[in-house]
């Protein structure tokens, strides 16, 4: 194990450490992408709290029980207010942690939280703020968005943290809020006894990057060095061999612009048939999913005269913190970034039917629909079960890292992807990370997304209080919201088709509005 790796003094009140692999990938495309003023990958979760209100001061209460949460929660977990920077002389990336110290020109609990704890006062909620183009500053960010459509006798906060994707990932940040909202719930219910941490030895529960806590070798031994190469060798086979299917999207920009995000929500009755069919066929939401993903994309594709063979190449997501040692598996490392990438790409070949063909039956598309089904579960169970993959996981993300740029002009903006695709991500039960009632807190909406800046869409699947939500990012300055929502639907329409899901429809609206957030 790299010695680099753990946090170390560097000065008073200065804590450093060299970053892993997976850190390394996130803080080189931040600053590839530098230029556009805005961060790739930065993560946005949002929730939102209600509460019955039992006079004119609850509103000042719940925010000054979310502020001694938050302070909390740096104690708890300090590398919220860490940050990554390019050492030049060590010639690397360091993650930085200040702890607060009464002294001038040293960080304090007040400049601190005035930076990171922010109150905004638009009448928009905040899925509106958060398709804005809200910042993603130096340290994470809790920005409390009240709500003015409320009903009469209710608060309603929308909570969002914004932070760059080095500091931590999409589960983390969710267990983070979730973490966040039980320490406000004690606080306003006991605001006369509840008590800050003091702070002096919380650098102790600072996060160690994913290598060390799931202790990954430092060097692959030659046999998976061997097998490493040869994955490589088949994924560039996979993209020879075949036409790839692809993202349409809108020529002509070259600079992303806004970061979007649209979301299709699924009724309690229908979320659970659509459940109780994918444990019929032995397959999980991300399966099924995944598949109408590669299928909606084909079907994107333009005809022509002779039928062909497009090949849909993706990949998957897997969270490692399963995989930590104690104490590094639990919430109180929420704020890290313990995931990984497969490295074997998945190929799904379908076929484009020529433009002669009449559209296909019903039942044809639901026989195709299974078969890609089975075709994605069989590839995320060889993942999953591949007792090599986390020993390599390491060697994915440097594959996929480009050349940090070290000069200190910002680097020219990369050109847009011309063959974009669609992946999915899996929140899972999200009840798991945040329980929809903490307290006197009622918890609704929770959700996470990366700042897309390219040209490909990021799915997002997850369930909460039984309602199953799929959502989408995306760059206005490829793609506009009825597009992508029309994309999504698209793929919601083949689930319910494979899993003849609406043949279970109780009368009601299968979904929501699908508003965009």
């Amino acid at each position: 194990m790299t010695d680099g790796l753990l946090w170390r003094p560097a000065g008073l009140g200065r804590w450093e450490r060299d970053i892993d692999e997976v850190e390394q990938f996130y803080t080189t495309f931040a600053r590839r992408f530098i230029g556009t003023g805005r961060a790739s990958f930065a993560m946005t979760a949002h929730v939102s709290l209600y509460i019955v209100r039992d006079g004119d001061t609850l509103e000042s209460r719940v925010i000054d029980a979310l502020r001694k949460a938050w302070v909390c929660l740096r104690y708890d977990h300090p590398t919220i207010a860490s940050w990554v920077e390019y050492n030049r002389e060590a010639r690397r990336c360091k993650k930085i942690y200040e702890e607060f110290l009464k002294r001038e020109n040293m960080p304090d609990m007040t400049s601190w939280l005035n930076a990171t704890f922010r109150l905004v006062t638009h009448s928009q909620s905040g899925e509106e703020w958060c398709n804005s183009d809200p910042p993603v500053p130096k340290l994470p960010t809790l920005f409390i968005v009240k709500r003015k459509d409320a009903p009469d006798h209710s608060l309603i906060l929308d909570l969002v943290l914004r932070s760059q994707h080095n500091i931590i990932d999409g589960l983390g940040a969710l267990q983070l809020l979730g973490n966040l909202i039980r320490y406000a719930a004690r606080a306003f219910n006991e605001p006369n006894t509840f008590v800050i941490p003091d702070f002096g030895d919380e650098w102790k529960h600072l996060s160690p990057p994913l290598k060390v806590a799931a202790s990954i070798p430092n060097i692959l031994p030659p046999e998976k060095q061997a097998r490493f190469r040869q994955i490589v060798e088949l994924n560039t086979a996979m993209r020879k061999e075949a036409e790839a299917s692809t993202i349409p999207f809108r020529f002509g920009r070259s600079i992303p612009g806004h970061h979007q995000r649209v979301a299709l929500n699924v009724s309690p009755q229908i979320s659970s048939r659509i459940l109780l069919a994918c444990k019929k066929i032995k397959a999980s939401l991300t399966h099924v999913y995944h598949a109408s993903i590669a299928m909606t994309m084909r079907d994107l594709q333009e005809p022509r005269c002779k039928k062909r063979l497009v090949r849909y190449i993706s990949y998957a997501l897997l969270n490692e913190r399963g995989h930590c040692q104690e104490p590094f598996n639990a919430t109180l490392h929420a704020a890290a970034v313990y995931h990984s990438i497969s490295g074997q790409s998945m190929a799904i070949d379908l076929e484009v039917p020529d433009t002669s063909t009449s559209p296909p039956s019903e039942s044809k598309i639901r026989d195709e629909m299974r078969r890609v089904v089975e075709e994605v579960k069989k590839y995320y169970l060889t993942i999953k079960n591949d007792q090599d993959h986390l020993s390599m996981t390491p060697s994915y993300w440097q594959l996929a890292t480009p050349e940090y740029p070290i000069g200190k002009e910002d680097p020219p903006v990369p050109a847009p992807n011309p063959m974009p695709s669609a992946s999915i991500s899996s929140l899972g039960v999200i009840d798991n990370l945040i329980p929809p009632q903490l307290g006197p807190f009622g918890v609704e909406n929770p959700w996470v997304t990366g700042e897309e800046l390219g040209t490909g869409l990021g799915l997002f699947v997850g369930t909460f209080r039984g309602r199953m939500s799929l959502s989408a990012a995306y760059n206005d300055a490829w793609h506009d919201k009825a597009e992508v929502m029309n994309f999504v639907e698209k793929c919601h329409t083949l689930v319910l088709t494979c899993l003849e899901a609406e043949n279970l429809n109780t009368g009601e609206p299968t979904t929501s509005s699908a508003r965009p957030t």
